[in-house]
């Protein structure tokens, strides 16, 4: 049985982002591409122009019939939307056991930094956060899931350590600066740490958190240990953005 990669997340009907392109990403790397669909949003390289919320009892029948059948051999979840929705995919998740689970805790879009988020959702995401074996967020969702600021070394690790006393079994924390002109993602894990280099671009391109998020869960998927997984996933993000497209008027888009 071709193993799954189940893609809990909303779409983007540009194609460059959330669960288009976690399908691609997952199919690219030999993966089943299972879906269980969030939110429908209307946005494009401009901005989102809307959001519709799946009910969150659809979401959990969707999330039930990929387990149910399918080899689910791993887990990415984006986008939410609702305490509601969260709530169901924690207990969806927990009731099925799910591996090598990757929460992107998406909140705002990067094109415009639209709110991604319902008002009062936060302590159902600390529920999916729980059951996640990696935790991705930036330094904004950091500080919202933790209640810390990341300024520098130390703030960074109180605000990993606060996140994975949810339950969480590693966070890794994007985009911080180390440098002028440099950047890093830092893993966090009980057993140590691991820091990713690269170059701060100089204009922001679409798709590239879902990139990474869903890269890391395939390769866990296909028998990486996490920073095995984070590593391989950083150099296709790399790639990605370096061959990036204009396929709109706005941001361009990754090409996986």
């Amino acid at each position: 049985m071709k193993p799954s990669l189940l893609l809990v997340a909303a779409s983007s009907s540009d194609g460059c982002a959330g669960m288009q392109m976690d399908v691609r990403v997952a199919a690219n790397l030999g993966l089943n591409p299972a879906c269980a669909a969030t939110a429908i949003t209307a946005q494009n390289t401009k901005g989102v122009q809307g959001v519709w919320p799946v009910p969150a009892a659809a979401v959990r029948k969707q999330i039930d019939s990929a387990f149910s059948d399918l080899d689910v051999q791993a887990v990415k979840i984006g986008m939410l939307w609702s305490a509601e929705i969260a709530k169901e995919v924690a207990e969806a998740l927990a009731h099925w056991g799910a591996l090598n689970v990757v929460f992107d805790p998406v909140m705002s879009s990067q094109s415009d930094g639209c709110k991604l988020v319902e008002e009062g959702a936060l302590n159902a995401f600390r529920a999916v956060a729980a059951v996640s074996d990696l935790v991705t967020p930036n330094l904004d969702e950091a500080r919202a899931l933790s209640g810390v600021a990341v300024r520098d070394r130390d703030s960074a690790c109180k605000a990993a350590w606060k996140i994975m006393e949810t339950g969480a079994q590693a966070v890794m924390l994007k985009s911080y600066p180390i440098s002028k002109g440099m950047i890093a993602d830092l893993v966090f894990t009980d057993e140590g740490f691991g820091m990713f280099k690269k170059k701060r671009m100089a204009t922001s391109t679409h798709g590239g958190g879902c990139l990474l998020s869903t890269a890391i869960a395939a390769r866990m998927a296909l028998g990486d240990e996490l920073l095995e997984a984070v590593s391989a996933a950083e150099a296709l993000v790399e790639k990605a953005i370096a061959g990036a497209n204009e396929i709109g008027s706005g941001v361009k888009c990754v090409a996986p």
